[in-house]
């Protein structure tokens, strides 16, 4: 099966809605949850616009199912407790008065189960990074350390781990990558 990656339009926002529901790991155990990886925060179909109108929300788009998604916005969008909001600040005090460039944050990101181990996330990676390349210098991801799956996937495709911080009583791991490195990446 032929997987595409695209941009989302409004019709798919029902979809990432219910897949993002899914991605919570509602009702497993926490070793569950840390073993399979799971998203945090919630979504309305108003912040769904408001992301699908900034540098985007990408889409893996399996014969018309949504295989899985990738959200990207831009820093100082979401309010100042925010764990992405947090990363940002924590990225930046790490590089010491190093220019980090033009940032986006990546994530929520979700693969459906039913296409896991297809290559789905790279797919969404690498096109996200083709699309954002030229506006954008710097990627920032945040994942909990309790998510030990995310943590390793993000170790997976070598993003940068440029800090450790904490919000709400949670510890977060920042990761940083570079778009126009990963567009480069083969197939």
């Amino acid at each position: 099966m032929t997987i595409n990656v695209r941009r989302s339009r409004p019709e798919d926002h029902a979809a990432i809605l219910s897949l993002m529901d899914k991605a919570r790991g509602v009702g497993l155990s926490d070793e569950e949850r840390a073993r399979r990886g799971f998203v945090q925060g919630s979504l309305t179909g108003e912040l769904l616009d408001r992301f699908q109108d900034g540098p985007g929300i990408f889409v893996a788009d399996a014969a018309g199912e949504l295989a899985g998604f990738a959200i990207t916005s831009e820093p100082g969008w979401l309010p100042p407790q925010h764990p992405a909001t947090a990363a940002v600040q924590a990225v930046t005090k790490a590089a010491d008065g190093r220019d980090l460039g033009r940032l986006f944050l990546y994530g929520p990101v979700a693969v459906d189960d039913r296409f896991q181990g297809r290559g789905v996330l790279t797919k969404l990676l690498r096109e996200l990074s083709r699309a954002l390349k030229e506006d954008f210098d710097l990627a920032v991801a945040f994942v909990e350390t309790a998510n030990e799956r995310s943590l390793a996937v993000h170790r997976h495709y070598g993003m940068a781990e440029d800090a450790h911080f904490e919000v709400g009583g949670r510890t977060y791991v920042a990761f940083t990558f570079s778009p126009a490195a990963f567009a480069q990446r083969p197939s």
